[in-house]
């Protein structure tokens, strides 16, 4: 298996804590996000080799020792076009021959989550989201009102095969869970899935959110989740922040 970490953000919400340093090196209680994944992964037992950085904004702050991959473009295009970029460069690296975990760099995990996904890879038949059942009671301490941010997630409870995600709805029974910034690709999936992104169109290709992409590519690809209770949070604002820094101390 390998790891694609998405660093490639500014994180121009965070104000004076992105001046100097990509979001991914932004610290929750004196450690950065980047490096208590870092740390999570190679505790695991996760080779360093394995692991790979897809950095833009501030790359040659990022830890030395992982292999780089520096999506220029990153001012102009979105998480789904480093993504992309990223995939398209390992594929170098690996010839799809092994499977391969995406990570937001702006997120952090519990170490059960990690373990749980990497215990369990070869499992997944297709493309599989990890999707939080309690994420009501998290977003309720980050928001006014939940459904401000939260995207509609649907799936069947028999299978866990994803039925609908990414949108915006008044009907509270269509948000079972949320994504939470980490997936898994099979090999023999790799190769569909950058070309079901190639053959959008130019502007949709610059504009596409990742959850835009799993909607839109629902009758061609597979995909799952691995719903549960899942100890998380993502780092967009400084309330965030406030929030991180109360779970991951």
């Amino acid at each position: 298996m390998k790891i694609l970490i998405l660093c490639a953000g500014i994180g121009s919400r965070l104000g004076n804590l992105t001046s100097e340093n990509p979001k991914c090196l932004v610290e929750v209680n004196s450690i950065s996000i980047l490096d208590r994944l870092l740390s999570q992964l190679t505790n695991l037992g996760l080779n360093e080799k394995d692991i790979f950085l897809c950095g833009g904004y501030k790359n040659e702050l990022l830890p030395t020792k992982y292999r780089k991959f520096i999506n220029i473009n990153f001012l102009t295009t979105n998480m789904m076009k480093t993504t992309i970029f990223g995939l398209n460069q390992l594929s170098v690296e690996i010839n799809y021959e092994e499977d391969v975990l995406i990570i937001y760099g702006d997120c952090l995990y519990s170490d059960a989550v990690i373990k749980e996904l990497i215990r369990d890879i070869k499992c997944f038949s297709g493309i599989t989201l990890p999707v939080d059942l309690d994420w009501r009671e998290k977003w309720s301490k980050r928001y006014e009102n939940i459904y401000d941010d939260a995207e509609t997630l649907e799936y069947d409870v028999k299978n866990n095969k994803l039925i609908s995600i990414g949108k915006k709805t008044l009907l509270e029974e269509q948000y079972m869970a949320q994504f939470m910034g980490i997936y898994i690709i099979p090999n023999k999936l790799i190769d569909c899935f950058i070309n079901e992104y190639h053959a959008l169109s130019f502007q949709l290709q610059q504009e596409i959110s990742t959850t835009e992409f799993f909607q839109k590519t629902l009758g061609k690809l597979n995909y799952f989740v691995k719903p549960g209770k899942y100890i998380w949070t993502e780092v967009d604002t400084i309330d965030d922040l406030l929030y991180a820094k109360k779970i991951f101390l």
